[in-house]
């Protein structure tokens, strides 16, 4: 079941038609090891980065669902220091109807609309809600020493 599920995730990759969300397998020997680019979302700080991620699929993927980070510090509320995202979709809202496709949009639309309510990182979250302005120029800093820009 898994791998013939990671076959028409491979599929669906190749026929992506979305620019600025881009994913696929890193190394063609192991199914389970994939890569993701989203293109940081107009009108937020992240706009002009491309912001990578790594992907491991699970043994019984899709009944559990696959391990998304970002491959390099971001600064954001949801965001911990090891690149780990809190996303319900990505421990208890994960149903096996959900595709890669569906959790790499809303991790572009976390980019666009952070949740402080449930930070992983307390600092981004406490700038998020008190001092844009300072949270904007923050993640811009790390984007810029972290990821290419586009």
């Amino acid at each position: 079941m898994t791998d013939r599920r990671i076959f028409q995730e491979i599929k669906e990759a190749g026929l992506n038609q979305d620019p600025t969300i881009q994913w696929g397998l890193k190394d063609p020997s192991d199914n389970k090891k994939w890569w993701a680019s989203i293109n940081g979302p107009e009108g937020t700080p992240y706009h002009r980065f491309k912001l990578t991620l790594n992907i491991t699929f699970p043994e019984n993927y899709p009944f559990s669902a696959p391990k998304v980070d970002f491959t390099t510090d971001i600064w954001h509320p949801n965001v911990g220091g090891s690149g780990n995202i809190c996303l319900d979709i990505l421990k208890e809202k994960w149903t096996p109807a959900l595709k890669l496709s569906a959790v790499l949009f809303s991790i572009s639309s976390l980019l666009n609309e952070p949740y402080p309510a449930s930070a992983l990182n307390s600092e981004a979250a406490r700038q998020y809600i008190y001092n844009r302005d300072e949270y904007n120029q923050k993640v811009i800093e790390t984007c810029s020493r972290n990821f290419e820009k586009i």
